[in-house]
């Protein structure tokens, strides 16, 4: 006797619940014609159409849709569209939105974020760069405690030198609780540098310097615990964008 004409319905159901809920089944009669049967059998496993799309798809699609959102909201004249535009104008004017939207985007395709100066902002090179490096958080970003950053962080490797922006005097040579060993630096007409997370130290309050002095050693004295030299750039003591001022390489 076939074993499983002695299997009743709730038998076949449960059997079916326990192959699980992607299989599928056919209804046929066994060989006698008499008794009705159900054949059960795996059927394909189901997928999301997102499932199959690789990570530079998604972030393609991810950077399409920042840049159509953008130009929608340029056209619209609702009122969602129009904050949307304005808050965007208002960052493309001031400089650093344009910054945080543009590395967003490039880190959403994939493209490392090289912080860069925005097209038609005003640049009076007046200040020597004091390493040479990429950006990694801009004037006005966010720093590694989640706070603004009243300067910028440059990244470097530990004992590269650092060279002084441009004629002046050191103010003073301190430890910071956030920024490691600074130097603050005077440098007329209402100008001041602060220099952060220095190794070495190479000149000490009251000292006289000119551009291209070497002030000391990138370390890692600041909180942050990596070799990105902080530089910070004030005029008439408010904090300025250093990117605007600094000499840049032809």
């Amino acid at each position: 006797m076939n074993p499983f004409e002695r299997w009743d319905e709730w038998e076949w159901e449960k059997a079916a619940q326990e192959l699980g809920r992607n299989r599928r089944y056919d209804d046929y009669y066994d060989d006698y014609g008499s008794n009705y049967r159900r054949y059960y059998y795996k059927g394909p496993d189901s997928e999301h159409i997102l499932d199959k799309w690789t990570g530079s798809q998604k972030r393609v699609v991810l950077s399409a849709l920042l840049f159509l959102t953008i130009l929608f909201s340029a056209q619209g004249e609702d009122f969602v569209s129009r904050s949307v535009y304005s808050v965007y104008k208002t960052g493309i004017d001031s400089g650093n939105l344009y910054v945080a939207l543009n590395s967003m985007a490039k880190e959403a395709m994939g493209i490392p974020v090289d912080d860069s100066i925005p097209v038609g902002s005003p640049v009076e090179e007046v200040f020597y760069p004091p390493v040479a490096g990429v950006v990694k958080v801009g004037f006005e970003g966010k720093n590694f405690r989640g706070e603004t950053s009243r300067g910028i962080e440059i990244e470097s490797t530990i004992g590269t030198q650092v060279l002084c922006p441009a004629e002046g005097v050191v103010l003073d040579v301190v430890r910071h609780a956030e920024l490691g060993q600074i130097i603050h630096l005077n440098f007329g007409d209402g100008w001041e540098g602060i220099i952060g997370n220095l190794g070495e130290v190479a000149v000490s309050p009251g000292d006289p310097v000119y551009m291209g002095l070497k002030l000391g050693t990138v370390g890692l004295t600041s909180e942050r615990r990596q070799p990105w030299l902080y530089f910070e750039l004030l005029k008439n003591n408010r904090p300025v964008n250093p990117l605007l001022y600094l000499i840049q390489n032809k």
